[in-house]
């Protein structure tokens, strides 16, 4: 393996600038401090990467006067040594330096890195820009335009809007491997992963339109809508914050829901016995006395479950009321749908919607099941279709060519992808924090294009 080259270039008495050979990363800035000279901050520098890489960095040693070949192990020792390469070509910012001296014969023993004594000539004055007077002397000339006044100030003074998706040091890839191991503070690339996910939780915490709700629906079962609904919910609430979002069960009778979550429901803390103690229409309801009635998860998001054993499912008005009563206290409700489009609950889900999400696996059934989806919920209510949202999911058996006839077979509506995830499949309960980290990627660029849709409503 080809040792590791650095370019260390002496730009003052108090700084350096190391460039990485064959890495795709910018200059990094050496700086000495009151505790620390510019020759040790230099070597411990390459120092630790050596040590990082496990084998020797071969260095290239600029100052004004000359340049060296050093090479530095991961004991630490400094070495003197003959070019292996050619020298890397570092563009030059200033004039160009006095060409290079010839290098005498180094002694034995190792050579310490230290700074050359650079001499430099004062910065030339600023012309168009008044001498500051002397302490206690008067200006003498008059004193003319608009005197400014702490209004006209404050802008100036001001603090630049900070974006800490895009400042931010990198903590993936190999800026976020250099960072972590030289303790740099390299920014991601524009279009990188992390920038991407880095948007999509900004973008999570948008304003949303009163009343938001996010339905699941696709009429046939066993699609991932209960374990992506519950992801969903416990995403949006990582990212806008705890007692933001509700996922409501407006399943069947006897559904999975409940064994799904990862924190499940005490006894009569569910949808029946909230709207038997909380009147739909009142507006003074203690956020006490509805907390009794809903189950906070790990990651800050709420639930409320069908009872156990209840006899018939909840129909429209029941939905509705339990609608209004959770809107006002939270940011968006995630609705889990059953498989009946008959349900009253299914089409108070779909005529309150402000998105709908369409799980798809690669089957032809549930490709099909897609199809009649979507045209049940365009004789309930077209308009959605503006913020719908298909998310073809991966598992096993599932058939990849089956993809492309999906999606020509689908209105022109948004299309995401979700990896498969074994947790999902398994039938366990649904904690954010273990699931795959490509899920929880997913789910937040998932949840960022469904805010965005929503969103643009309130602009």
């Amino acid at each position: 393996m080809t040792p590791p080259t650095v370019d260390v270039e002496i730009t003052s008495k108090t700084t350096a600038r190391a460039t990485l050979a064959d890495a795709d990363v910018p200059p990094m800035n050496l700086e000495a401090n009151e505790s620390k000279t510019l020759s040790t901050v230099v070597h411990e520098f390459l120092h630790n990467m050596a040590q990082t890489q496990g084998a020797d960095v071969e260095v290239v040693y600029r100052t004004a006067k000359d340049t060296r070949f050093l090479t530095v192990g991961p004991d630490g020792n400094t070495e003197e040594r003959a070019p292996s390469m050619p020298l890397p070509t570092v563009t030059q910012t200033g004039p160009e330096p006095v060409a290079a001296e010839p290098v005498a014969t180094p002694p034995g023993g190792p050579v310490v890195v230290a700074a050359e004594q650079i001499a430099y000539e004062a910065a030339p004055p600023h012309f168009g820009v008044s001498t500051p007077s002397p302490v206690g002397q008067r200006r003498t000339e008059p004193i003319t335009g608009p005197i400014a006044g702490p209004l006209d100030v404050l802008p100036q003074l001001s603090a630049p809007r900070a974006n800490p998706a895009a400042s931010d040091p990198a903590r993936l890839g190999v800026r976020g491997r250099l960072n972590a191991i030289l303790g740099l503070e390299l920014a991601p690339k524009t279009n990188s992963l992390e920038r991407r996910l880095r948007d999509s939780q900004t973008t999570i915490a948008r304003p949303l339109p009163e009343d938001a709700v996010i339905t699941f629906a696709n009429l046939k079962g066993g699609v991932g809508k209960t374990p992506m609904s519950i992801s969903l919910a416990e995403t949006l609430a990582e990212h806008r914050g705890p007692a933001t979002v509700t996922c409501m069960d407006l399943g069947e009778v006897g559904g999975s829901f409940a064994d799904r979550v990862a924190v499940p429901p005490a006894a009569g803390k569910d949808v029946v016995g909230l709207l038997a103690a909380i009147d739909p229409a009142a507006t003074d309801v203690r956020p006490s006395t509805l907390a009794r009635y809903l189950t906070r998860q790990p990651s800050g998001s709420d639930i409320i479950a069908e009872r156990a054993g209840a006899d018939s499912p909840l129909s429209y008005d029941d939905a509705a009321a339990l609608g209004a009563i959770l809107g006002r206290h939270r940011d968006v409700l995630v609705a889990d749908t059953g498989n009946s489009s008959h349900a009253g609950s299914w089409r108070w889900a779909i005529t309150a919607a402000h998105a709908v999400i369409l799980p798809v696996p690669l089957r032809r059934d549930a490709a099909a099941a897609a199809q009649r989806t979507l045209a049940t919920i365009a004789a309930v209510r077209p308009d959605v279709f503006a913020s719908t949202v298909v998310v073809i999911t991966a598992g096993p058996g599932d058939v990849p060519m089956v993809e492309i006839e999906v999606v020509n077979a689908l209105p022109a509506l948004r299309v995401c992808r979700m990896p498969f995830e074994p947790l999902f499949a398994s039938g366990e309960r649904i904690a954010l924090s273990q699931l795959r980290r490509e899920t929880q990627d997913a789910l937040s660029v998932l949840a960022a294009t469904v805010v965005d849709l929503m969103a643009g409503a309130v602009g």
